[in-house]
């Protein structure tokens, strides 16, 4: 994986599905009447009909600014904020509506240029963020964050915002939705030389966008995802070998668009050790994860945002793969001590 920082000005753009976190502490009860799988990912359904209503009815909820990309490049422009020549920005789409308004002030106070497509025919994004003890379950409603369209990214001043950029980050979820404005950009992004990351983002993207994530691959210079995503896209391509080394080694030699370059694949488990390798010589790297004590661990939700956000803050700035793992790492324990993804003070961190 290149990177073409050297003191010069380096922008990130972020592409994604803008959301208005929903968070609730509930029992595994309220999870099993829904068909809401523990710390599982899943866009609203049958099953979850009534399950907001049950909320605004019976439980304390809190709002805060989610969508994994948007969180990630909110958390980067959190740590680099005192970088004169690194930017974050963001393109998305919300409803015309409050919720669209808070998440852009949010992001304005983050110091993320923000640009959002505005539908006057959904409302803005939700996702439902159920805190089961230390777990956290995802139940979204995309509304407007699905019609973010080609038409738009191809106007100013978003395709200004995309000229500008040196590196482009997004997540699985977007290709569901997305797919002409994904392609358009990695497009750019490859003809320039410019950097793509990609985040593999959930089980069920790998598992039932199989053909979609493929497409993409090909594209990308930094693939991160979780052992269950990891083991989903194994299940989807039928490997013999589903172990997270081959699945690993299998992204990082994947091929390549144009030039070839080296890719670079992340792999993390939680609290198991994260597996490295690059395609430069498909040699596999562990490194452990410090244990964090039960009473300092909130909840889980935006561990793996925190964890991309911290890896790529400091691997612009220093190259180092084993310095910005270990800043993913204490991103991603700074998360995992707030409820939701909560930002605090830059100099308590």
């Amino acid at each position: 994986m290149e990177m073409s920082f050297h003191g010069k000005k380096y922008c990130i753009l972020g592409l994604g599905h803008p959301l208005l976190d929903i968070q609730a502490k509930v029992s595994e009860k309220l999870l099993k009447k829904y068909v809401v799988k523990a710390n599982g990912a899943t866009l609203s359904g049958p099953g979850q009909i009534g399950l907001y209503e049950d909320l605004l009815a019976n439980f304390n909820l809190t709002y805060v600014a989610g969508g994994s990309a948007q969180n990630t490049m909110r958390m980067i422009q959190w740590l680099l904020q005192d970088s004169k020549t690194i930017s974050c920005s963001y393109l998305g789409c919300v409803g015309n509506d409050k919720s669209g308004e808070i998440l852009l002030q949010n992001m304005e106070e983050t110091g993320v240029q923000a640009v959002y497509e505005v539908s006057n025919a959904l409302p803005t994004g939700v996702c439902l963020v159920l805190v089961s003890g230390s777990n956290r379950s995802l139940v979204t409603s995309l509304g407007a964050a699905a019609v973010f369209s080609l038409d738009f990214l191809r106007e100013k001043p978003a395709w200004g915002m995309v000229k500008e950029a040196s590196m482009y980050y997004f997540l699985g979820y977007f290709l569901v939705s997305s797919m002409d404005s994904v392609m358009a950009i990695v497009e750019h992004a490859v003809a320039r030389r410019k950097v793509v990351c990609f985040n593999l983002g959930a089980p069920y993207v790998c598992r039932l966008f199989t053909e979609r994530v493929d497409r993409i691959l090909p594209y990308t210079d930094l693939v991160i995802g979780t052992g269950d995503e990891a083991l989903a896209f194994a299940e989807a391509h039928q490997m013999k070998d589903r172990s997270l080394t081959a699945v690993a080694k299998f992204i990082a030699g994947y091929g390549w668009v144009g030039r070839p370059r080296h890719r670079l694949v992340i792999i993390t488990q939680g609290p198991d050790p994260i597996l490295l390798v690059s395609s430069e010589n498909m040699l596999v790297h562990t490194i452990p994860v410090d244990p964090i004590p039960p009473e300092n661990t909130v909840d889980t939700n935006g561990a793996g945002d925190a964890f991309a956000a911290g890896f790529i803050s400091e691997f612009i700035t220093s190259g180092s793969v084993e310095d910005a793992t270990l800043a993913g790492k204490k991103a991603a324990a700074y998360i995992l001590g707030k409820s939701g993804f909560s930002l605090g003070p830059r100099t308590e961190y």
